[in-house]
């Protein structure tokens, strides 16, 4: 089984997207720098290659509209920053006011989306490069920056342009993988052997994981607007998947078990191992079909859902002998697992949008709505409130202190290696920053001992430029997969070939480690001036988690009871409910990063994502289910706790009673009603009263205020 998994992740690795872009940028850099220092010109080699290297870091999934976009807007800011900063460069007090303040403005682009963003990131980066460069020539360099960047958007483009739906297959592929890691831990629970507390961490954290998913694909998918024209049958099979995709999903998380007492009950019988064996066999039909999705075939059902019914068999066989409470829960599980196998035999037939679809069905979700908006309007970050602005004060002044201790400094060429790293590892949030410098360090320093063990074994300069290749390789394939990893591969790749040109290997090495640590310790030390504390903000992240994961209950009741919902609000309760519970776990994520942490009752911080998390899953469970109409009294209590929750501020205590906490267990009857689900929610609600008065205490109060 160990075995099989690895070389079902390393094909995965090879003959996906990831990989197969790493090989297209690596080749837009290498191949005009060999052609051209070949040609004995290397002023237009270093150019075009720095140009190709840095713009390709700009180059995010998208569809061919945005990534045109991007393409103009990131060749414009690269060319007239390089003529701009280079211009600057034969007067020092002027080229340091320069680089100060275009630190300021392109940091600021953050307001204007992650993709505006990172094009200021990387135009700020060709900067420091700039600097570091020198050119004789500023408007000679400047163009040969600008040819570099229109080269490598020029292969993007025409790639993007013969294949127009490759990121969002590739993003659908990697929800489907995700979906059956998820699936495979729920078949854990099942398992005696295994503490449940283990469990419930990386359920939260695969769900979340999912979730990353679902909204990358609501991006690549829904900002298409040829792929989203009803004319377009290619756009709307893909539409179809996401929602098959999605809604795969929501079963796999609609039915919440109090796992401990499942396996209480069952635990006289032979059922736990079957159900186990039933839902890793679901697993590894998702995996199966994911791997068929991403080869763009069609496919069969496997053996494994052979197994699946062989399974199901003996899972029913002799219910008679079994408490109605324990048929129940083996009903539940069975019936679950049907409508999951259901998904997945829909999915492995291509859906079409048949003449038979009414057409104001498909027209009755406003998809747009469902895609983040991104702050378009630049002045109203303007605000020392804003964490963007301080953010950018902040690297201005760190880019400041850097260049005024530069200064006491013999003058070398590699400097800018302290402004690259400042630039690459701070960002507005401590936690961030924090990670992020120790990842700066965890890579460089087993780069630099590889490339010391390559420049030991290995004297050839033109076999140490093809292993610097294989490392630029390395770098561009784990860039968006792990950043110690590419840091270590672009370590390397930078030490052969700086050191194959210049030679002096050892005063490379060494300028490397100490410009890296000087960047990473002016980072770390400037995350102290205007910080952004996620831990002051916990309060604000629950209330929204809290709030969604109301307004979504409210909305699965009236849908489940047959009352009218608008369908576009439905999903958009869904959708924020989750996104709002990834938030609260990235924002305790980075609280745990922060100084104040050891003050931070987190055991009381991770009861209450989790019973969020639960909540969540009943309520999707009763979302996905129909009955009579009928009045729920229970609804009325539960957002009455709820109620009670939100109008909580950090000035105010939660009081709550004494009385221990509830614990839902399945009973044999109604199970599959709203109001028994509603129930298990109101006991659950109470739970989240009492983690939430555990955390409000006075020591937390004192310290997060």
């Amino acid at each position: 089984m160990g075995k099989s998994t690895f070389r079902t992740h390393i094909s995965i690795f090879f003959l996906g997207e990831y990989f197969s872009d790493a090989v297209r940028n690596t080749l837009s850099v290498v191949l005009p720098v060999a052609l051209f220092f070949w040609l004995g010109k290397p002023e237009t080699a270093t150019g075009i290659g720095v140009g190709a290297l840095l713009i390709s870091l700009t180059d995010l999934p998208d569809h061919r509209g945005n990534k045109l976009r991007a393409a103009i807007y990131s060749i414009v800011l690269f060319f007239f920053a390089s003529l701009i900063v280079s211009a600057s460069l034969p007067y020092p007090l002027l080229a340091a006011a320069v680089l100060i303040c275009l630190s300021f403005i392109f940091s600021m682009f953050m307001g204007l989306g992650n993709r505006m963003g990172l094009i200021g990131t990387m135009t700020l980066a060709l900067s420091t490069f700039v600097v570091g460069l020198h050119p004789s020539h500023p408007f000679q360099f400047s163009c040969y920056v600008l040819i570099g960047g229109c080269w490598y958007y020029a292969l993007s483009l025409v790639q993007v342009l013969l294949r127009p739906y490759r990121s969002l297959h590739h993003a659908i592929f990697e929800c489907l993988i995700s979906s059956a890691a998820f699936l495979r831990s729920k078949a854990e629970h099942y398992n005696p052997e295994i503490p449940l507390e283990s469990l419930q961490s990386s359920s939260i954290r695969l769900h979340i994981r999912v979730n990353q998913r679902h909204e990358l694909i609501r991006q690549l998918l829904l900002t298409d607007t040829h792929a989203m024209n009803p004319e377009n049958r290619r756009g709307q099979v893909l539409i179809n998947k996401a929602r098959l995709v999605i809604d795969l999903y929501e079963q796999l998380s609609a039915v919440h078990y109090d796992y401990e007492y499942v396996r209480e009950a069952l635990s006289g019988t032979n059922r736990l191992p079957l159900i186990e064996q039933l839902i890793e066999g679901l697993a590894k039909e998702l995996e199966l079909l994911s791997r068929d999705f991403r080869k763009l075939r069609k496919g069969a059902l496997a053996n494994e859902m052979l197994n699946y019914r062989q399974c199901k068999e003996m899972l029913l066989n002799n219910l008679a002998g079994l408490t109605s409470a324990q048929q129940n829960i083996i009903s539940r599980i069975v019936s679950n697992a049907d409508e999951i196998t259901s998904l997945i035999s829909k999915m492995r037939t291509e859906p079409v949008v048949s003449n038979d679809t009414p057409k104001a069905l498909e027209d009755e979700i406003a998809y747009p709505l469902f895609v983040s908006p991104e702050n378009t309007a630049l002045f109203q970050q303007l605000t020392f409130s804003s964490p963007i602005f301080r953010f950018s004060l902040r690297l201005a002044f760190s880019f400041l202190f850097a260049y005024i201790l530069l200064s006491f400094f013999e003058p070398s060429k590699y400097s800018y290696w302290v402004f690259l790293t400042l630039l690459i590892v701070s960002r507005p949030r401590f936690s961030l920053t924090w990670k992020r410098n120790i990842q700066r360090v965890l890579g460089t320093l087993p780069g630099v001992v590889l490339g010391l063990i390559v420049v030991y074994l290995i004297k050839s300069p033109v076999v140490l430029l093809g292993l610097s290749v294989v490392f630029l390789l390395g770098f561009y394939a784990f860039n968006r997969l792990n950043y110690a990893l590419c840091v270590g591969f672009i370590t390397a790749a930078v030490i052969l070939t700086l050191g194959s040109y210049h030679g002096h290997f050892d005063h490379i090495i060494q300028e490397r480690i100490i410009y890296t640590i000087i960047g990473c310790a002016i980072a770390v030390f400037a995350s102290y001036l205007f910080p952004v504390w996620d831990s002051r903000k916990l309060q604000h992240y629950i209330s929204h988690a809290v709030q969604a994961t109301q307004n979504y209950l409210n909305v699965a009741v009236y849908k489940a009871s047959a009352t009218i919902v608008d369908p576009t609000q439905s999903r958009m309760a869904r959708k924020n409910a989750h996104l709002t519970l990834v938030e609260l776990s990235d924002a305790i994520g980075a609280a745990k990063l922060e100084p104040i942490s050891h003050s931070i009752d987190f055991s009381s911080l991770n009861a209450i994502q989790f019973n969020i998390y639960q909540i969540g899953a009943l309520t999707t469970s009763i979302f996905l289910s129909s009955e009579e109409a009928k009045v729920h009294p229970q609804l009325d209590q539960v957002n009455n706790l709820f109620g009670k929750i939100l109008a909580i501020r950090d000035d105010q205590t939660l009081t709550t009673s004494s009385q221990p906490v509830f614990s839902y267990q399945l009973s044999s009857d109604g199970v599959s009603s709203v109001t028994h689900k509603l129930n298990e929610i109101m006991k659950l609600t109470e739970s989240l009263s009492h983690h939430m008065a555990s955390f409000k205490t006075a020591k937390n109060q004192d310290q997060l205020k």
